[in-house]
């Protein structure tokens, strides 16, 4: 009997141990089968998000002039069922959602930052924008790049004619944005004024005549260049072939660009004293008597005259300018306002004794 019993046992260990067998192949499978779905939900999710199209754009933001905030949509957002706005520098920019009607950016201080949008259709998400973003802080020059950008194309205008391009200068460059922070777009009124409020006595010492084109409401570098190179009294200037340096700004949608015909160092480090006479150059209405602006009056050493030749618009009230003792000038009128015939031809040697003002004068 105990063998017997012992046979049962061992039989029914047997099928216990198969049924076991049988369970853990049906679990593995299952699980096996639950596992490869998983995995395929996965790689689909993956592919999904893998063939989402980014597009990569940029922008700036001005607080100087969007202070108060910016809607905007980079494409019509109703058209999907959610929108997700992120911002990684959030101590530069804020954004939010509104719903899906429009995305609202405020920049809080100058800098740069990434700002992504991810826009959905159910859970799946179909499409992103990634914008590259620079804020211009308030009192903040943004636009020195485009200027930049805007002196390039003016020097390709020079090589297109032949004209060696100009060197950028700095200091014209601040001169220039002070001439449109303080004057902004003035037709050149108050291009002397400023000169002399910006350079001091070096405008007299260094003997400083600058030109000037400006423009007003352009948004481009390409636009302003274009608006310049189809004015012919613009276009004259910037191909000047006089000039050695110069530089362009932008303020607001107002722009300047200044030419300067002599060595930047000239511009930055004052002259030292030698014997040297301080003149005021004057154009007269002989009928009149009255002194009048606008006129261009060039002068030269008698006897060095290519090597000494200068040029410089006298207003109203004349125009200041440093002749060496000993030497004789010739002054000329080189470009004369409308109306007025050009001036006689004045020589004059420099002695200390001299009047202090040279006056050109024609009807």
């Amino acid at each position: 009997m105990a063998e017997k019993y012992s046979i049962i046992y061992i039989a029914g260990n047997d099928q216990r141990t198969a049924r076991s067998v049988n369970d853990m192949r049906k679990m593995m499978k299952t699980g096996m089968v639950f596992f490869m779905a998983m995995l395929v939900l996965m790689t689909q999710h993956v592919t999904a998000d893998a063939k989402t199209k980014v597009l990569n754009k940029k922008m700036t933001i001005d607080l100087n002039k969007d202070s108060a905030g910016i809607r905007f949509a980079p494409t019509k957002l109703k058209k999907y069922s959610k929108v997700k706005v992120s911002v990684k520098n959030k101590k530069v920019l804020k954004a939010k959602a509104k719903g899906r009607k429009y995305i609202y950016l405020k920049g809080k201080a100058g800098g740069r930052t990434t700002m992504t949008i991810r826009l959905y259709k159910g859970h799946k998400k179909v499409r992103a924008y990634r914008y590259s973003i620079k804020v211009i802080g308030k009192g903040q020059d943004g636009y020195k790049a485009q200027a930049k950008e805007t002196f390039v194309i003016q020097n390709k205008y020079r090589a297109e004619k032949g004209v060696k391009a100009l060197t950028w200068s700095d200091k014209l460059y601040r001169f220039a944005l002070y001439r449109l922070k303080h004057s902004g777009y003035d037709g050149h009124k108050n291009l002397q004024r400023d000169m002399q409020d910006y350079f001091g006595d070096m405008l007299v010492s260094n003997n400083i005549s600058l030109g000037e084109n400006m423009a007003s409401g352009q948004t481009s570098a390409k636009e302003v260049m274009l608006s310049w190179k189809h004015s012919p009294g613009h276009y004259r200037n910037l191909l000047n072939k006089d000039y050695q340096c110069g530089a362009i700004a932008r303020y607001k949608d107002n722009w300047c660009a200044v030419f300067y015909d002599g060595s930047p160092e000239n511009l930055s480090k004052k002259k030292q004293d030698v014997a040297d006479i301080v003149v005021t150059i004057k154009r007269q209405d002989k009928a009149s008597g009255k002194y009048i602006g606008g006129a261009t009056i060039g002068y030269y050493e008698e006897n060095d005259r290519w090597n000494t030749s200068k040029r410089i618009t006298v207003g109203e009230s004349g125009r200041q300018i440093v002749l060496e003792l000993g030497k004789t000038y010739v002054f000329y009128e080189k470009t004369t306002p409308d109306g007025y015939d050009k001036a006689e031809k004045v020589t004059i040697t420099v002695t200390k004794d001299m009047p202090r003002e040279i006056i050109l004068s024609g009807n």
